[in-house]
């Protein structure tokens, strides 16, 4: 049985870029829609509550973006050294950073809950929320807080299965998930009235039935990962090198957070209407990127183990051909939405005053989207060779970099829509660095970027 997982594994660094792509990123897609899907769904249902509800959902989306972005940061540090440390047979490093990164999971989400109920007011304030939607907001997170240890254990368990060469558990995980989350949210919200309460505990019971399926996959040993008590024992050294290729994933998240909170801030002067439109642009934005999400997913084990393995060209052709894809993806959903932008929003809540101001401001934002999945994906090269700075910087670089001093600044001259176009102005400067940067990564290597060559540096296992 161990020999034939190893030989899936194996597989990552012998079977064509084409197929491995196919077979890791389109259950990873999927499982990025689906997880895209939680926030969507709560949303389209909350819309029957009234913008006000809409708005309220907006600020609390930050909150829950931190801690998503704390738990898949550790998830993608965990999952890059699995990787690579199964690429380089180093089988008991693997083991031992799926042990300690369940452990880290347990305690983040302890450590959530009791921040979030001795601050949760302040928190809501500081990230925007207006004397309007205050209380609903409270309603909506008070109630994630608590389940904080099972949203943990999903983003960390989807990274550390997936990282062993099976990408159809989490994905089964995530639709089941998603399943139950959709059956739920008009039960409680409506046939309960617990109003936005029900939405967010809709949201936490599919977590809990996400969290089950994949931990009987891990605590049965059915893959590669022979996870055992001595695993859980602190080991610095495996924690440090989780964080070390985690942490730009990590702090590229809390700065888009940030990002999104010095805009609710900015939003609320102009009234909860606009805060409520960003969260609708915010949320289709999530749809459109989730391909493009799923594609550097599915990378991070095939570039981890080529590159532990020493197979270059390998890392260029499948960083080539998810790159194209995950452009394809989102230039169609930026058309999409640019064509018919009142339509999209309606799905969420037809009030006339949001569909004026959402309409003008989704056609502002959508126009460098076809730019977007190329610099996701590109980032996502770093992040799996665990090149920790470059990573670093490009995790920072469009939203707290780029973004966060033009949302500040161009209101000034453009009033609402300046705010509107920090978007794509972020997204054009973001992506003419990253792809200066890879370019440069590649000439390091010896890989051509645009042109494939005969000569590639010496694999690391030649002598």
């Amino acid at each position: 049985m161990e020999k034939t997982e190893r030989n899936e594994a194996v597989r990552l660094g012998e079977e064509s870029i084409g197929k491995l792509l196919w077979r890791f990123s389109l259950p990873a897609t999927i499982a990025s829609a689906v997880n895209a899907s939680y926030n969507i769904i709560d949303t389209i249902f909350v819309g029957g509550l009234g913008s006000d509800a809409i708005a309220a959902l907006s600020i609390a989306l930050p909150m829950q973006m931190v801690m998503g972005a704390i738990g898949i940061g550790t998830g993608v540090g965990a999952a890059s050294l699995i990787s690579r440390s199964l690429g380089a047979k180093k089988d008991e490093d693997a083991n031992t950073a799926g042990g300690q990164v369940l452990v880290v999971a347990l305690f983040l989400g302890l450590l959530s809950t009791l921040i979030g109920r001795l601050y949760l007011d302040e928190m809501l304030v500081f990230f925007g929320a207006t004397e309007e939607i205050i209380d609903l907001a409270q309603s909506y997170m008070v109630v994630i807080i608590d389940g904080a240890v099972m949203l943990y254990l999903m983003w960390v368990m989807n990274n550390i299965i997936r990282a062993q060469g099976n990408a159809i558990i989490p994905m089964i995980a995530m639709i089941a998930s998603a399943v139950t989350n959709i059956i739920l949210d008009p039960v409680l919200i409506y046939n309960f009235n617990m109003g936005v309460g029900g939405a967010a505990l809709a949201t936490v019971i599919a977590k809990v039935v996400g969290v089950a399926i994949e931990l009987q996959y891990l605590l049965r040993k059915k893959g590669i990962l022979r996870i055992s008590l001595k695993h859980f024992t602190p080991s610095f050294r495996i924690i440090k090198e989780i964080y070390r290729v985690g942490l730009p994933s990590m702090l590229m998240h809390i700065a888009n957070d940030t990002s999104i909170i010095v805009a609710n801030r900015v939003l609320g002067t102009y009234g909860y209407v606009p805060i409520a439109v960003r969260g609708l642009t915010q949320r289709l934005q999530m749809f459109a990127i989730m391909p493009a999400r799923g594609i550097s997913q599915g990378l991070v084990p095939i570039i981890g183990y080529n590159f532990g393995a020493g197979k270059y060209d390998r890392i260029r052709e499948a960083m080539l051909k998810a790159c194209a894809v995950g452009a394809c993806f989102t230039t169609i959903a930026g058309i999409s939405y640019f064509v018919a932008p009142r339509f999209f929003l309606s799905i969420f809540n037809s009030d006339p005053e949001l569909l004026a101001i959402g309409a003008k401001a989704v056609r502002i934002v959508v126009v460098m989207y076809p730019l977007m999945g190329i610099q996701a994906i590109s980032t996502t090269f770093f992040q799996a060779t665990g090149n920790g700075v470059p990573a670093l910087f490009l995790s920072l670089l469009r939203r707290l970099i780029l973004y966060m001093p033009l949302v500040l600044l161009l209101p000034s001259i453009f009033d609402l829509n300046g705010i509107w176009l920090a978007a794509p102005v972020s997204d054009l400067l973001a992506f003419s660095i990253t792809v200066f940067m890879v370019g440069r990564e590649f000439k390091k290597y010896g890989i051509p970027l645009f042109k494939k060559t005969e000569s590639l540096l010496p694999q690391h296992d030649e002598q």
